[in-house]
């Protein structure tokens, strides 16, 4: 689902939200003013009431007024009955003939007695047209709720896009951050307390977070730095060893098996070395190198670790590969990648190079597809193998890391497949 920024977040809902409580305030603003234009016409029929009855003690004529005429009201005799007093008032119709239509009239139906006859009067006063009045009130809305959202958006845009700058100058050298570099967040002045609470949070994660980088990088860069003896001490003096004539047949299998376990343990000592000097940005600046050439040297170089695995190879250019990458870098990528290919092949395997200017394909045979999300974590194995230190493609995704113009990708279908793309 595609994310929506906070400032377009809320104005959405606040545009929902105004047009509800806009309509339930027209809503009951329309019944409040019908209520209060009717209470107030009411009053007004039945001030006439009051008034008709009384000039019709002195003056009967009045009681003889049939029809509506000009005085809007009609008095109708009754017959002798047992007649309710209290006022009736209703809303009816009426022919208007300046309108020359039947327009919404308010009607008072009343009875009283005059020298002992009953009588019925009926007043009636024109009235709003509701249904004139709720399009007025409607068209009247529209307008509002328009110039409102208007309002709203130009304020959104021009008054809280000024407020959030801070935020988004924040988050632009967050974008651009990267750890170990040491880098600082500029400070930004703003008048908001929040930014300013902000920019200290993050300031204090930031030095945090390079403290303990700095730590992991200075303590593996030593202790690999100090293992490098020891180890190298340690593997001549087993050669040494396996050199005496006394030795039975035994203990040759088990100092064999040290000695590969100690040469293990150089290899991670010189990957971790790497990794080290990848991170520290140790290496001379880039020059153009060809990937084509350093594929040949690699396979050359790793030729027994390729017989011995009975691996079938295919080498195919297309296109001449160029980077401009350090070429010390240029061959660990390369050849990690290879060796990568090359150990974790199954026996008799294939091992398929497909070189063009823009990509460099390596595949290789397997069963089953490797973890997209860890393959290029540090010590990621997806199988025990004593050549392999867990750290070859840790190395690999390093290196690209420090180009952006390069790109590296795994997928499976039917075979491994590493790509190297140049963007």
């Amino acid at each position: 689902m595609q994310k929506r920024s906070l400032k377009n977040y809320t104005l959405r809902y606040l545009v929902i939200a105004i047009l509800g409580i806009i309509a339930l305030w027209a809503a009951l603003f329309y019944m409040y003013i019908i209520e209060e234009v009717y209470d107030n016409i009411d009053d007004g029929l039945k001030d006439t009431r009051l008034r008709i009855m009384r000039e019709a003690e002195s003056d009967p004529e009045i009681l003889l007024t049939r029809k509506y005429d000009i005085a809007r009201f009609r008095v109708t005799p009754l017959p002798p009955g047992d007649y309710s007093r209290k006022s009736h008032i209703y809303n009816s119709k009426m022919y208007m003939p300046y309108d020359d239509d039947d327009e919404p009239v308010r009607v008072l139906q009343s009875i009283f007695s005059s020298k002992g006859q009953e009588y019925q009067l009926e007043i009636y006063t024109s009235t709003v047209e509701e249904d004139e009045l709720l399009e007025d009130l409607l068209t009247a809305l529209v307008v509002l709720y328009i110039a409102l959202v208007v309002s709203i958006i130009l304020i959104n845009h021009f008054i809280l896009r000024k407020a959030w700058t801070p935020f988004y100058r924040f988050m632009e050298q967050l974008r651009h951050y990267k750890i170990g570099g040491r880098n600082r967040l500029d400070p930004m002045p703003a008048t908001i307390r929040e930014f300013d609470e902000l920019y200290t949070e993050l300031s204090a994660m930031i030095e945090r977070n390079e403290t303990v980088y700095l730590q992991q990088k200075q303590f593996i860069e030593n202790a690999s730095h100090e293992l490098q003896t020891p180890l190298a001490i340690a593997s001549n003096k087993l050669e040494l060893l396996m050199n005496r004539p006394d030795l039975t047949e035994e203990s040759l299998v088990q100092i064999d098996e040290i000695s590969r376990t100690l040469q293990r343990l150089k290899r991670l000592n010189r990957s971790l070395l790497m990794l080290s000097k990848i991170e520290n940005r140790q290496f001379q600046p880039s020059g153009d190198i060809l990937l084509n050439d350093l594929i040949k040297q690699a396979l050359n170089d790793l030729e027994m670790l390729i017989t011995s695995k009975n691996t079938e190879v295919a080498f195919r250019e297309q296109g001449d590969f160029i980077a401009e990458i350090n070429p010390d870098l240029a061959s660990s990528l390369i050849g990690n990648l290879l060796k990568n290919a090359i150990v974790h092949n199954i026996k008799g395997g294939i091992l398929d190079i497909s070189v063009s200017e823009r990509e460099v394909v390596i595949s290789n045979s397997g069963e089953t597809p490797l973890n997209k999300e860890q393959i290029f974590e540090r010590f990621y194995k997806n199988e025990q193998n004593e050549r392999s230190t867990g750290l070859g493609l840790a190395i690999v995704k390093s290196i690209i890391r420090l180009y952006p113009f390069l790109t590296l990708e795994y997928d499976y279908e039917g075979m491994h497949r590493f790509t190297l793309r140049k963007l």
